[in-house]
Parts: structure tokens; C-alpha cells; sequence
């Protein structure tokens, strides 16, 4: 079959600097989706924005030829380029809340596009509008057209943004990162739309992604990108059963699993070059673990291995001598063999939760009166053992992040009790609360926004020990400071540094030092990982394993990704509408849910080994908390549900002295 889009030897470039995007050549065929995967810093956005013309100011074009069809689009005018964008082809962006409009309703900004490109006006195009949002899930859809993109949850939005790109009728669509921010539940509705829209017009799809386990369930053709080229270039069953380049191979030995939960995981050592900064010789060479002086001194050339895998390493050259299948074996090898960290044994209760609910009033009218509750969290019990992990659980929404503010009390609880090491938090103040704080810490999911930008490392390390009166003296104070970098794997020059000098990882190891700074005995981490790299998660996981048994801490690990679940966690409570809806052991759980929420998460998974089963769709988005239902929360999108799900809530069924449920089901016998 002739390509749709044929990419040849495309180069981008800073105005009068280094390349951005490096002679990257590939070609896709319509209704085939080619995955662009690599780490944050790779050039894959880069690469889709090229391929657009849609390049910031002070980055160019410098090279190459783009054809979609029998159309060159480098040699196109603006004007005939701004018909084809949006028409033939089409892209859906990273963040769908900073890509919509927000002065405009969904139903105009959809009209944009279909006046532009299909000539539809009034009736015809509010009808087609209404159309495209049933097309890609979205309920009541005549009356979304009126509402505002703050209106819509994250799921919508990025549903919307999917319209908006569908609704020209594209050949090609070009997809960057469109399931990142998005919970699994919602990451495999839009995964699945994805498919049944290539599937019905048979469109070409372009998905640039870091995630290795929607690759394996997306792709067709994967190619790996690193430092602005292209490195290696399979079909997907190709690049699963025999991953050629180091890099690539370290990617997948990165991945967090149950089977690796007494292991390091392999991380990648470094980061991705910056710009300009590429090395001499591979751009991978720094980080390589079987680099010898050929890669640090001459790029290596593309080689074609057997079934048209191709690759560009030393190692394949005829002069190294090696075979494709010696190499991973022996990087194999190199994983396995990564020592085991020894998980911490049962111990006494450190924090003990009981009944917490965080309530938030819903004030109306001139004199705000209070007219109901937000229940936020709604009775939610559990405790976490002295050197263990309980991981917490659910969709964006469901109060897992109140949770962890209240235990802090940095939300007032509105009823329930908090214990920690025996003491009473509810009710604490001043003083008292304070001395308690310094054992309890928080690592929040966005390290660049919980680090002051105006502070070096050093004052922002040393800010909590002041506050707490830790260390004798300044000098002693940075004594700790350089050991607190060492601990977190930074160096201690470091601390002279600002925020914005760091990388993603790099200032998640500063936010989990300045926690680690007042010595305390908890850790919460929301989401710590969720918005990093495999590779670099593979790094924070690791550290927060090692200072677990190194220092007995404890971790209330909140996060939406599973996979980590079963990596790092003693103890799993699923959450669901501010209440746990299914708790126990990770082996439990994990293997053995009981609740049909946990088996929805569970399915919505993708999984790189390819033995996901049938996927469970839930209807509708997750209710308000501010009028939940009557009944069990879950049952206006449980397929399962019967008449005693809707009129009464479902007590606690212990299934074992660890595995507790609230599902009728369950206390059925089903």
C-alpha cells in the first residue's frame, strides 16, 4: 500500500543553532497508527509541530521533505497550508486545557472548524456538532454545545479537543501525548475512540507517547526517538519480542511490576542531552551501560537488522561482531541481576484513620447561604504500618489528594479521627500541631509548582528545619544539606542552584529531600511520579524503596497507574466518590478484585505482554460528590448493579483478615 505521509530527512533547527529534530525519516500508511516514543526532551513534539508548520518563533525548518499524498507541504504557502491543517490533516495536543478557548463554548469552537473546512453554517453545522460529540462519548450533547471548557472534566475535554480534530475529516492524525493526563479509565475510552474513528475512516494516525503499554496495545510501527533522531524503528510485535538499541531495552527494563517488586528497577542513568549539548559520536553514549571509545568518537550509521527492524548502534555494525539476540541476553542478564531490596516486615500501627469525612460547604445568594455539602471524603478508615506502603487509589475526583491534606491537617476535617504514633491531630493547633507536622511530609505531584522559583535548593532544604528548629547551628544545618543531597542522588553543588536549572526528575528529588529535610517518619506522595518518564520514574521509585529501608519511613502512596501499585505498595485501598470501596494485601487485590470498580481499573490497564482481557467500559463520568447517589455510589455505572445497589449503601464483607469490600455482590456470594 503507498504511504499517506511520507517523512524524508526532516531537520529542525533553533534559528542559527542545533538541531532540534536531526534528519528523522518514516512513513505512514492510511489506517495505520505509527508510534513516536522516546523520553520528555527526544523532539517528538517537536517532530509533530514540523510535520504541521506550526513551529514557535525562533525554530525553523531546515531540511527534509514532508508529503502527504502527492502533496509536498514544506513547499506549500501559508494560505493552502491552512487548509490542509485542519482538514486533510489534524492534531490533538498534550493539555486539552490550554489548547480550547476558554471564552468560547464548545459548540463554537467546533463550528470553527467545520465552517472552515466542510462549508457547514447554522442547523446543519450545530447538528453535525452534536454529531461528533456522541461520536466520542460524550453525553447530553446538545447541551454541551453552550458550555465553557472550565465546565468539562479532564476526560471531556480532551473528548472535545478529539472532535474538534475529527470534525474536518482528516487522513492523518497526528496525536501528542493524548492519554498522559488522564486517568486509566478514561485513557482507554479515548484509546478505544481512537481505534473505532481509524477503524470507520480509515485515517492515518501519528501517537507520540512515552507510554510503552498503549504502544503495545495502539501501534503498528513504533519508532524510538532519543536526542532529536530516530534510534531504532520496528513493527510493534518486532520491537516487543526483541528490543535492539540499549535504549530502548533499558525503557522496557524500566517498567515497574509486581514480578520486580523485590528489585531495583534498571534506570537510565543522566538525562537526555540538552540542546546543543548532543555528544560526539552516539547521543546515547553517556548513558550506556556496553559503550566502548568507537561510540564516544563516530555517530553510528543505520543498520538494517532481519524483517526490516531497523537500528543506529555500534553494537550492530559488522566490526562489533555481535548478534541482535547475544545483546539481549546479556542485557537481560544485567537486569535480573540488579540487587534485591527486602521489603520491611509487619510492624505497629504508625497512623490509624477512623470515619475521616472533609465536607465543603456549597454558599448561594447574597448572604451565601449555605444550601449543601461537597462531600469530598466521606468516611474513609485505614492505617499504615511503621516502614510500609499503602497505596491510595481512584479516578481523578474521587478525593484521594483531600485525604492527604486532611491527614496533614492542612484541610480541617469536618468529623472522624487521625492518629499518628498514638497523638490525636484532630483538633490540634499551633504549637502542638507543628511539633506533630515535622513527622508527616508531603511530596506533591508537581515538583516545579511546589518549589519556590525564587529560592536556591539550599534555602528551600533549609526552610523546614528552620521553621522546626532542627540542627544547632547554620552550619550544622548545612551539614545536613549536603547529606540530604546525597541521600536523594544530587550532587552537593547543587544546592546553589535554582528550581528551573533541574530537570523533571532531578527537582522531584529536590521536593522529596526538602520532606526527607525535618526528619520525618510519613511520607505522603501524591502522585509523585505521574507526570515523569518511565525512565525517571524507574529513578524516584528506586529512591523511595532504598530511604524506606534505609530510614523505616512509611509512604501513603496516592497515584492513579496500577503498574506502580503493585511495584512499590504493601497494602492497596481502592477509592472511589470519597469513600474505599475495596481494600487489602496488593497481591489480593490485584489478583483477586472483588469490587467492579477495581475490576474496571484493573482492565483499563494496557499491558506490554499483550494478555489484557476484555476491557470493562463504565458508563457515564463518576457522579458529583456534592448530591451522590442513593444507594452504592457506583451503581449508576456498574453494569452488575441491582435494585438493593440503588436504595442502600453496601456494608463493609471481609473476605479474609487483610481483604475487605463494600459491594452487595460480594456479601452474595457472586
Amino acid at each position: 500500500m503507498t504511504a499517506l505521509l511520507t517523512v524524508d530527512g526532516l531537520v529542525t533547527r533553533l534559528n542559527h543553532g542545533p538541531r532540534i529534530v536531526d534528519d528523522i525519516s518514516f512513513s505512514i500508511k492510511a489506517g495505520e497508527t505509527f508510534a513516536l516514543l522516546g523520553e520528555s526532551g527526544c523532539g517528538k513534539s517537536m517532530t509533530a509541530l514540523s510535520l504541521m508548520r506550526l513551529l514557535p518563533d525562533g525554530v525553523g525548518s531546515a531540511g527534509g521533505c514532508v508529503r502527504l499524498g502527492d502533496e509536498a507541504l514544506h513547499a506549500m504557502p501559508e494560505h493552502a497550508m491552512r487548509e490542509l491543517r485542519g482538514g486533510k490533516m489534524a492534531m490533538i495536543f498534550q493539555e486539552p486545557g490550554l489548547s480550547l478557548n476558554p471564552v468560547m463554548t464548545v459548540g463554537e469552537q467546533i463550528a470553527e472548524v467545520l465552517v472552515l473546512h466542510q462549508s457547514l453554517h447554522g442547523a446543519a453545522a450545530q447538528a453535525r456538532s452534536i454529531e461528533l460529540l456522541q461520536q466520542v462519548g460524550i453525553p447530553d450533547s446538545a447541551r454541551r454545545l453552550g458550555e465553557y471548557p472550565f465546565q468539562l472534566s479532564g476526560g471531556m475535554k480532551q473528548r472535545v479537543m478529539i472532535a474538534m480534530a475529527l470534525a474536518g475529516q482528516p487522513s492523518l492524525l497526528i496525536a501528542d501525548e493524548p492519554t498522559t493526563a488522564l486517568d486509566v479509565t478514561i485513557q482507554a475510552q479515548v484509546l478505544q475512540l481512537l481505534r473505532d474513528t481509524q477503524a470507520r475512516e480509515g485515517m492515518a494516525l501519528l501517537l507520540i507517547t512515552h507510554d510503552l503499554g498503549v504502544v503495545a496495545e495502539m501501534a503498528h510501527q513504533v519508532a524510538v526517538m532519543y536526542a532529536g533522531q530516530i534510534i531504532e524503528q520496528a513493527s510493534r510485535a518486532q520491537l516487543f519480542a526483541s528490543p535492539a538499541h540499549p535504549y530502548t531495552q533499558k525503557l522496557f527494563a524500566a517498567l515497574p511490576d509486581a514480578k520486580r517488586s523485590g528489585q531495583a528497577l534498571a534506570a537510565i542513568p543522566g538525562n537526555v542531552p540538552a540542546l546543543g549539548a548532543a555528544p560526539i559520536g552516539c547521543r546515547f553514549a553517556p548513558r550506556c551501560e556496553q559503550a566502548w571509545a568507537l561510540c564516544h568518537e563516530q555517530a553510528p550509521a543505520w543498520t538494517m537488522l532481519e524483517g526490516g527492524q531497523g537500528v543506529r548502534c555500534h553494537l550492530y555494525s559488522v566490526k562489533a561482531g555481535l548478534r541482535t539476540e547475544d545483546l539481549g541476553r546479556g542485557v537481560q542478564h544485567s537486569v535480573l541481576s540488579t540487587p534485591s531490596l527486602a521489603l520491611s516486615p509487619q510492624s505497629a500501627v504508625l497512623l490509624q484513620v477512623s470515619d475521616l469525612q472533609v465536607h465543603f460547604p456549597i454558599r448561594k445568594g447574597i448572604l451565601q447561604r449555605t444550601v449543601g455539602q461537597v462531600r469530598a471524603v466521606d468516611g474513609v478508615s485505614l492505617e499504615i504500618h511503621a516502614g510500609r506502603t499503602l497505596a491510595l487509589v481512584g479516578e481523578s475526583g474521587c478525593g484521594k489528594t483531600t485525604v492527604g491534606k486532611a491527614l496533614l491537617q492542612l484541610l480541617a476535617p469536618t468529623a472522624g479521627r487521625v492518629r499518628f504514633a498514638g497523638n490525636e491531630l484532630v483538633g490540634l493547633n499551633g504549637r502542638k500541631l507543628s511539633a506533630q507536622r515535622g513527622s508527616m511530609q508531603m511530596v506533591f505531584q508537581d515538583p516545579y509548582a511546589s518549589l519556590n522559583p525564587k529560592m536556591r535548593v539550599a534555602e528551600i532544604l533549609q526552610e523546614g528545619m528552620d521553621a522546626l528548629r532542627i540542627g544547632a547551628s547554620s552550619a550544622e544545618r548545612q551539614q545536613r544539606i549536603d547529606q540530604l543531597l546525597e541521600q536523594v542522588g544530587l550532587a552537593q553543588a547543587a544546592k546553589w542552584r535554582y528550581p528551573h536549572e533541574f530537570s523533571g526528575g532531578q527537582r522531584q528529588r529536590i521536593a522529596i529531600a526538602r520532606a526527607l529535610a525535618v526528619n520525618p517518619a510519613l511520607l505522603i506522595c501524591d502522585e509523585p511520579t505521574s507526570a515523569l518518564d518511565v525512565s525517571v520514574q524507574a529513578q524516584i521509585l528506586n529512591l523511595l524503596k532504598s530511604l524506606q529501608q534505609e530510614l523505616g519511613l512509611s509512604y501513603l502512596f496516592i497515584t492513579h497507574n496500577l503498574a506502580v501499585v503493585e511495584y512499590v505498595a504493601h497494602e492497596v485501598c481502592v477509592m472511589y466518590l470519597g469513600r474505599i470501596v475495596e481494600r487489602g494485601k496488593v497481591e489480593e487485590v490485584m489478583r483477586n478484585a472483588q469490587h467492579p470498580y477495581t475490576r474496571a481499573l484493573l482492565s483499563a490497564v494496557p499491558r506490554i505482554d499483550g494478555k489484557g482481557g476484555e476491557i470493562v467500559r463504565l458508563a457515564g463520568e463518576m457522579p458529583s460528590a456534592a448530591s451522590p447517589p442513593q444507594g452504592c455510589h457506583f451503581h449508576p455505572r456498574c453494569a452488575q448493579a441491582t435494585a438493593l445497589c440503588r436504595a442502600t449503601y453496601p456494608a463493609a464483607t471481609t473476605l479474609s483478615a487483610t481483604h475487605i469490600v463494600h459491594c452487595h455482590l460480594a456479601s452474595a456470594g457472586h
